[in-house]
């Protein structure tokens, strides 16, 4: 009796560091490549292609998506915060201008979000491309709303009110600017008016 047949095996293509979803830190890991073999009695002899490609954690022996080998959390942070840069910068422009108000307010919510000051150097750089760039605060934020969590979209929300607030009370194309970016977030207008009330009560035990 001839017996044959397929057997997928793993080989290693690359072993590396990498950031183990499961460990939740950088471990030693290894790209693996699963390549379907044709078989005679059980020994593997002729390739027949790949079926694909997976990472491997030595610590804690996960299996992951091959996407996860080059993923790191520093870079998709910092890609966030100058995401989180522009939604103000595009929200203090609700009435074509950045007044001296909403840009300390800028510079200062920038600091909580990151620890760190953005230059003014860069914001004025920033400042400039989005002005150029006539792009609405709905437009620029319904790019950016299928990868934000319920806790991304009230930070934004957040961000945006604090800017337009900073001189005092919204001004007419502010305010719908405001409502715009509510709906583009899909936020229900209730939700809204409790997080509008938890950003002032906020702004109020600053300010005692």
């Amino acid at each position: 009796m001839i017996i044959f047949g397929t057997r997928g095996i793993a080989s290693t293509e690359e072993s590396n560091h990498f950031n183990c979803p499961q460990c939740r830190t950088k471990r030693d890991g290894s790209l693996k490549n699963v390549r379907t073999f044709f078989t005679l009695y059980f020994i593997p002899l002729i390739p027949m292609g790949s079926r694909g490609r997976y990472v491997e954690c030595h610590s804690c022996g996960g299996n992951f998506a091959e996407e996860v080998w080059n993923y790191d959390p520093e870079q998709e942070k910092a890609q966030t915060m100058q995401q989180m840069l522009r939604v103000m910068i595009v929200a203090a422009l609700a009435d074509e201008e950045v007044d001296r108000f909403e840009r300390a307010e800028i510079k200062k919510q920038y600091m909580e979000l990151t620890g760190l000051p953005v230059a003014d150097s860069t914001l004025d750089q920033e400042i400039k491309m989005a002005a150029e760039s006539r792009v609405t605060l709905s437009m620029f934020v319904g790019g950016l709303v299928e990868g934000l969590s319920g806790h991304g979209r009230a930070l934004v929300l957040k961000l945006a009110y604090k800017v337009m607030t900073a001189a005092g009370e919204m001004t007419p194309s502010q305010d719908r600017a405001f409502n715009h970016l509510a709906d583009t977030l899909a936020i229900p207008k209730a939700q809204v008016q409790e997080l509008i009330k938890h950003f002032q009560d906020s702004q109020t035990e600053e300010l005692i």
